[in-house]
């Protein structure tokens, strides 16, 4: 039988005792080993597929979203068939039974320009639909990528406007209908370009669907002009976020050696306090990489941004395409270490009136999560 404490039911994971926060970091630091079979048992009636770009979800204690990405590394975690449910076991003992999301028409869908929208946009969690990858990321290609990148050599097929406008329509009307809209792309050496391309896109969700039917949060690489930002808030967008991702200098040049050396870890600083200044508290967003630099660090650089009304959005280091080299070099963020992250960015979320964007959160990222639990978290 599952524990509960505070509100939080717990599980037995070797000799430790988790909650389902704990053990998402887990799954996530670590990857989870899937067995064919949970594939050819499931996928038909759930939100589940093999397709190598698919985001397929698993959601711990019916709430707690978290990606299913497959690993080779060795990992104790792995996901099985056991008397017909879905259960994670650590080494081979019962851990947790899990549930999917139900199943969805969004992914066997095409556009008018016959894109799958698969290829496009992914749902992520409950109900956040995602663009990643909407063009290359130019720090990448240059061969100076972060250490911990899975996805600067990805790029979206080649679409239209249009195209994408189909995708949010049927997304948000009809299914799944998401709550939340994300768009993410390659850093580019041009972000004037990039915001032009984002500006239009927002003008034509805005024509086409009505933002106020989907908040909008857009990461986005900071422009030398920072002025240049206002251009998307007047077209309507919610939220920006400039991912600083590493919050020490040293590590972030040595992590980071192409935002160093193109953008530069003060851009990204200014043009955070820019929207925070000139927009408001809970404009300006800032992921950072949990599990790369020593805890008092990350936790100093999330103190310093919500101080100055920025959201930090902490998102566990996931161990899929990351450099050897850094592979090599860092090993898995011990437990502790994320249940500090958890309480003492819930206290930031609580002292500075802090939102995180969303509703039930993202499968790769914390944040959200805790920000739903920061009363309890923060004590």
């Amino acid at each position: 039988m599952t524990k509960i404490i505070r509100g939080f039911p717990l599980f037995t994971v070797g000799d430790l005792q988790f909650d389902s926060l704990d053990l998402k970091v887990a799954i996530l630091s670590r990857g989870i080993n899937v067995d064919e079979e949970i594939y050819s048992a499931f996928e038909r009636n759930y939100r589940l597929s093999r397709h190598p770009r698919s985001c397929n979800t698993m959601l711990l204690n019916g709430e707690v979203s978290v990606s299913l990405a497959r690993t080779d590394l060795a990992t104790p975690f792995r996901l099985v068939v056991s008397d017909g449910r879905p259960v994670i076991t650590h080494n081979g003992r019962f851990v947790t039974e899990i549930e999917f999301p139900r199943q969805t028409l969004f992914y066997e869908q095409k556009t008018s320009n016959g894109i799958p929208f698969g290829d496009l946009a992914v749902i992520q969690g409950w109900d956040m639909l995602a663009f990643a990858c909407l063009w290359l990321c130019d720090i990448a290609q240059s061969g100076r990528p972060c250490g911990f990148c899975h996805t600067g050599q990805l790029s979206a097929p080649e679409h239209t406007v249009s195209d994408m406008i189909e995708i949010i329509r049927y997304a948000v009307e009809n299914d799944p209908q998401t709550k939340i809209l994300q768009m993410t792309a390659g850093s580019t050496f041009s972000p004037e370009t990039e915001i032009d391309r984002y500006v239009e896109i927002l003008k034509a969700i805005d024509r086409e669907t009505g933002l106020s039917k989907v908040p909008t949060i857009i990461y986005l690489t900071p422009p030398s002009d920072m002025r240049r930002l206002d251009r998307l808030f007047d077209a309507g967008v919610d939220q920006i976020a400039c991912d600083m991702d590493i919050w020490d200098e040293a590590l972030f040049t040595k992590i980071c050696p192409g935002k160093a050396q193109f953008t530069t870890r003060q851009r990204y600083l200014d043009a955070l306090l820019y929207i925070a200044e000139r927009f408001g508290r809970n404009r300006a967003c800032c992921v950072f990489v949990a599990g790369l630099e020593p805890v008092e660090s990350l936790i100093e650089g999330e103190t310093f941004l919500a101080e100055h009304g920025i959201v930090p959005l902490p998102s566990p280091l996931m161990p899929f395409g990351i450099s050897g080299k850094l592979l090599n070099e860092t090993s898995a963020a011990d437990i502790d270490y994320f249940r500090i992250v958890k309480r003492e960015t819930a206290k930031l979320y609580n002292k500075h009136q802090l939102i995180v964007p969303g509703t039930y959160g993202s499968d790769v990222c914390l944040s959200r999560d805790i920000w739903l639990r920061r009363e309890m978290l923060a004590n």
